[in-house]
């Protein structure tokens, strides 16, 4: 099996489509979609987004959860995934988001995420989210 196709075979493995159409107001709390809480994250970059409202509705989306500690899994997924990403390339930002979701956000700030990030030389379109431990549980 080629490089290409076996990528794109993980890629289907790993997005989560989720395309709804759901009646909720945008930027209400609550749960959306009939599934998804609405809470509010923080990039990589500091901006505020609501995990329904900016993350999910109306995308393709893949999303993994990770912590910038993590000596195991986390790096080789991550890598795994920025190869994910390399195969999208300009796709990924438009047609297909990408989201890695911080297991441990006492310690994963923006900040240190954005710091994971340069490590694996994550492009556009593939952001990283902390929020509060609550919100985070919930998801």
């Amino acid at each position: 099996m080629n490089i290409g196709r076996y990528l794109t075979l993980i890629l289907a493995a790993l997005i989560l489509c989720v395309i709804l159409t759901g009646s909720a107001r945008s930027g209400a709390p609550g749960w959306h979609g009939n599934h998804f809480p609405n809470v509010i994250l923080t990039t990589h970059e500091g901006k505020k987004v609501r995990f329904y409202d900016d993350v999910l509705k109306d995308k393709v989306v893949s999303i993994n959860f990770v912590y910038t500690t993590c000596g195991d899994v986390c790096p080789l997924d991550t890598a795994q995934l920025r190869q994910v990403q390399a195969e999208l390339g300009d796709r990924v930002g438009k047609d297909v988001f990408m989201y890695s979701i911080s297991l441990d956000p006492e310690n994963d700030t923006p900040k240190a995420l954005a710091r994971y990030m340069r490590t694996f030389d994550v492009g556009p379109g593939w952001t990283f989210l902390t929020g509060s431990v609550e919100d985070i549980k919930l998801l």
